[in-house]
């Protein structure tokens, strides 16, 4: 024997049902509000005058996420750490990280002084010892609980503050710097003649909340109209049928 939920159960569960799914769509409505309105926030920094360092430390960590930063102080070439299988271009290389000392003895801020390909890192080594006074500007980044591993090479596995600073012997801020200058092309081909690549883009975000939208007020709507080909459709040519049925023939 079959057994079979009665009708008024079934429709309750699909009204349920219909409404999660409702409620799913418009969580990622606002999610897209949300993110657009984040997306404004940080690119606009991005036309503002750059934070000093004294100024980036008095911020909370989450409003110094994507600022503009100009820094002074002195390049410990020493500790550069090297950030090992960064693609770019569709060339293999790495990027180069160096502590940036705003006094002496601390604290260091890492700055990415941006990306070499492979096998050129002793040439971009000497490059960056040329100078030791910093005055220099980009991006700040926080992310919180960003983790990164040293490799057995000694390379990196991500730019961490709080694991490369662990390496270090003066304290490090819970944010790094990446260095250059806002960029406008499309990232596809590699400047010519340039040993470092350096800069960053606007902030955009690839998770697509509106086609996420989409797809759960889908689902609700094929979940109502299959419930209503069963429960309402279904039901009311069974009954058109019995009553052909039943109806005198002459």
């Amino acid at each position: 024997m079959r057994f079979r939920l009665p009708t008024p159960v079934l429709a309750a569960l699909v009204v349920a049902a219909v409404a999660v799914l409702c409620g799913l769509g418009v969580w990622q409505l606002q999610r897209n509000t949300w993110r657009n309105a984040l997306i404004a926030e940080r690119n606009a920094h991005l036309a503002g005058t750059p934070l000093s360092a004294a100024e980036a430390q008095r911020l909370p960590l989450g409003d110094l996420d994507y600022r503009l930063v100009a820094l002074t102080g002195t390049w410990d070439i020493e500790h550069a750490l090297v950030l090992a299988n960064r693609a770019r271009f569709g060339t293999k290389g790495e990027d180069i990280a160096v502590p940036l000392l705003l006094a002496p003895g601390g604290p260091a801020v890492l700055v990415d002084r941006g990306w070499y390909a492979e096998g050129q890192r002793e040439a971009v080594l000497a490059e960056i010892a040329k100078s030791r006074v910093a005055d220099t500007q980009g991006l700040a980044r926080y992310v919180e609980g960003l983790s990164g591993r040293r490799t057995p090479a000694g390379t990196w596995s991500q730019i961490s503050p709080r694991d490369m600073g662990a390496t270090l012997p003066y304290p490090v801020l819970p944010w790094y710097v990446i260095e250059g200058h806002l960029l406008t092309d499309s990232g596809n081909s590699r400047p010519a003649g340039v040993l470092r690549v350096q800069g960053f883009y606007a902030y955009e975000s690839d998770v697509d909340s509106l086609q996420y939208a989409a797809q759960w007020f889908g689902l609700a709507a094929a979940l109502v109209a299959i419930a209503y080909a069963r429960l309402v459709a279904a039901p009311r040519k069974e009954r058109r049928r019995a009553a052909r049925e039943a109806s005198p023939r002459e």
